[in-house]
């Protein structure tokens, strides 16, 4: 009886003792995304957004920001070509927020409230002449969200924000080259 009481613990132990396998966070590449050319001598980017510090907005929570993020691809993606032109990128908005709202999907034994995450894009594009005058502009928008459960793990929160920041990324870059086809397409080299 004390032999089969000790097997038991021990293997009770041991057991417990099993790796747990941690997914790790995505690291978001820039240069694995799409680039676009545009026939211009100089590429000027301005970062008009401001974060807002709130108890939603959650910047300076995660490792690589929106603003972050959209400043580095605009810097290593929109390849110049030609020596003629002015592009001019406005940042107008690259922001993150998480808020709690009501779980209006729960069932009996789930969560009453859960995180909401949202990430919102806004950038202007105008293309100048050589002598300053404004040839073509456009502004691409776009949103994205998702949801998750209130108790969750740090590394999960991570693995969710990066997730969604790669996603609309994704968005944004389809629709940016969308709408420069549309109005720059005389600019741009596919």
């Amino acid at each position: 009886m004390y032999l089969k009481n000790n097997f038991i613990i021990i293997l009770f132990i041991v057991l417990s003792c099993q790796p747990v396998e941690i997914l790790k966070p995505t690291e978001i590449d820039t240069s694995k995304f799409k680039t676009i050319s545009i026939n211009a001598k100089n590429i000027e980017i301005n970062k008009k957004y401001n974060s807002i510090f709130s108890q939603n907005n959650i910047e300076e929570e995660i490792q690589k920001s929106p603003i972050e993020l959209m400043m580095e691809w605009h810097g290593k993606n929109i390849i110049k070509i030609g020596n003629e032109n002015k592009l001019v990128i406005n940042i107008l908005d690259a922001s993150i927020s998480k808020n709690e709202i009501e779980n209006v999907d729960a069932k009996k034994y789930e969560e009453k409230t859960i995180f909401k995450y949202e990430i919102s894009f806004l950038v202007e594009y105008e293309l100048y002449d050589t002598s300053g005058f404004l040839t073509a502009n456009t502004t691409v928008e776009t949103f994205r969200s998702t949801t998750s459960q209130k108790y969750i793990s740090l590394n999960e929160i991570e693995i969710i924000i990066s997730d969604l920041l790669i996603s609309t990324m994704k968005d944004y870059i389809n629709e940016t080259k969308n709408q420069l086809s549309i109005y720059m397409s005389d600019y741009l080299s596919f």
